[in-house]
Parts: structure tokens; sequence; C-alpha cells
């Protein structure tokens, strides 16, 4: 597992951000939700299933949502619309090195397993000072 820890300065400030973590591996959702949490932003979630995350999306506001394609009750597709139509930017973090889906069409950002912590954060904060990326590793 990479090594998590940076400062603040290294990855932007995530500070406010209230961000989604649709994920179902539990010692993942949990990292990502602290890694998060280190760096300021607000974590809505973890949610292991689509049914779950929508409804957490629906009951609040979320500025960036991290998706793993493949939860624990179907892939996330709904879940990418629902995003989609709600404007709410989001990335994949995904195990697959081609998603059986198109979409990271609309992601501004793919992440694969295992995940690296430091490309994931810079990807976050990045994006919430406006610039985009595409690909993280």
């Amino acid at each position: 597992m990479s090594d998590h820890q940076g400062s603040t300065a290294e990855h932007g400030c995530l500070c406010g951000m209230r961000i989604l973590i649709a994920e179902d591996e539990w010692l993942l959702a949990d990292t990502l939700a602290v890694l998060l949490e280190e760096q300021g932003a607000r974590v809505v979630g973890p949610c292991p299933t689509t049914k779950d995350a929508i409804r957490v999306l629906n009951d609040g506001s979320v500025d960036f949502a991290i998706v793993d394609m493949n939860l624990k009750d179907s892939f996330s597709d709904p879940l990418v619309e629902r995003l989609v139509q709600m404007d709410v930017p989001f990335a994949i973090l995904t195990g697959y090195m081609t998603l059986p889906t198109n979409a990271d069409d609309r992601a501004v950002g793919v992440v694969h397993k295992p995940a690296d912590y430091k490309a994931l954060t810079g990807l976050v904060s990045s994006y919430s000072t406006g610039s985009r990326s595409r690909d993280v590793n």
C-alpha cells in the first residue's frame, strides 16, 4: 500500500469539500475516508452499494465523488448517471484495466487499484482548483 501521509500544502486543501465515497471494500473505503479527512474534506459515506450511494447523494450536497465501478449490488452506472444529472464531478476507482462500461468518458479521472493515495488526493485537489485530469496511474 502506498504511503498516504502528505502535507496539505503538497496536495492542496480539500477544506470543506463534501466527498462521496462509493466503495464496497471496507478497508479501502476507510483508508480513503481517513486520507481525505486529513486533508480537510468532509466524507459522505462510505457507501458499499449503488443504491446507498444514490440515496446519500439525493439526501445532501456533494462536491465530488469517488466511485468504485463494481459495488456490492451492481455496476455503478446508475450512480454515474445520477452524478452527471446533478453535475457532480467524480473519479472512477477500479480494479479493471479496461472498464466494462463507458462511465470513464464522463469522469474527471480514473484511478486503478491498488490506489495511489497521493495521486488520488492530487486529482481531487487539482479538480477543486479548476484543473482537470484524465488518468492517474
